[in-house]
């Protein structure tokens, strides 16, 4: 009995295999020998069963990916991507909530496939954020959401301003009644009367002046309802943090310096910045 098109692609490591070898053109048979750890006679059948379903042509010692086969290729490979990404990740997958993230995009949640994850515990988070500085530092362009007020963010974009990289900032209402002063304030350095911290409380106003009015940077306000996600994009690096079930942010980040993660990215920016409104 002839196996269906399913068994054939994914029953088969060789298979698999050699199919996504293919992608990216024909491969004559001594490539294929020194490409896999197989031996020869034991590729025959395998290209065989994938001629006869149409997926390539074999052709005086070559194979060839038909015109349907590529097109089944490229869906493969998204879905394998797919699929390991939820794998390695489930843990986190289960724990956060993926409203955040617009379907068309959750879609293609497999161009993520090599991104890491980073759960750090206390004194980690400092080292965390040590490393992701020293990844965007140089940038020419930043793009960030800031859906929870975190002084430290503010000024390190306001320093790598200085160093003129142009900033592109999406905040929540939440967080613009904040900073502009609309609303109480909880972080006792902008309260206490303590000249060390009254200091500091000058230097961080300078930093927000400096965000606000320089013409390097394109402030926004978020005005959707979805409760958004902690969002870092540069030409070199990306970032992510989704809220918890609850609702609650953690440290726990997805990261890159893949192109495919960084346009997958800019993408996700570009969709909230459709849904705010710009402000400087």
């Amino acid at each position: 009995m002839r196996s269906s098109l399913i068994d054939t692609l994914f029953l088969s490591e060789k298979r698999k295999e050699l199919l996504l070898f293919l992608k990216n053109g024909a491969k004559s048979s001594d490539e294929i020998k020194v490409a896999f750890d197989f031996p020869w006679k034991s590729m025959i059948p395998q290209i065989k069963k994938l001629v006869e379903w149409d997926l390539i042509t074999y052709y005086k010692g070559t194979c060839t990916l038909t015109p349907m086969g590529k097109v089944i290729v490229r869906n493969m490979e998204d879905l394998l991507a797919t699929l390991e990404i939820h794998e390695r990740y489930r843990s986190y997958w289960l724990k956060h909530d993926l409203r955040p993230i617009p379907d068309e995009l959750l879609y293609r949640i497999g161009e993520l496939s090599n991104c890491e994850i980073c759960e750090p515990q206390m004194p980690d988070i400092f080292e965390q954020q040590e490393d992701m500085l020293q990844r965007i530092d140089g940038s020419e362009r930043i793009m960030a959401f800031i859906p929870v007020h975190h002084p430290a963010q503010l000024i390190i974009y306001s320093g790598l301003m200085e160093k003129g990289t142009m900033l592109d900032l999406i905040i929540t209402e939440d967080v613009y009644r904040t900073i502009r002063g609309e609303i109480p304030q909880n972080h006792n350095i902008l309260l206490t009367d303590n000249p060390i911290f009254a200091s500091l409380k000058k230097e961080y106003e300078k930093d927000i002046n400096n965000l606000f009015k320089d013409e390097r940077s394109n402030i926004f306000v978020y005005k959707g309802q979805v409760r958004p996600l902690d969002l870092i994009v540069s030409e070199k690096f990306f970032s992510m943090a989704l809220p918890g079930n609850q609702g609650k942010y953690d440290s726990t980040t997805i990261s890159s310096s893949e192109d495919s993660a960084i346009l997958w990215g800019k993408e996700l920016f570009d969709h909230y910045k459709d849904r705010s409104e710009k402000i400087t």
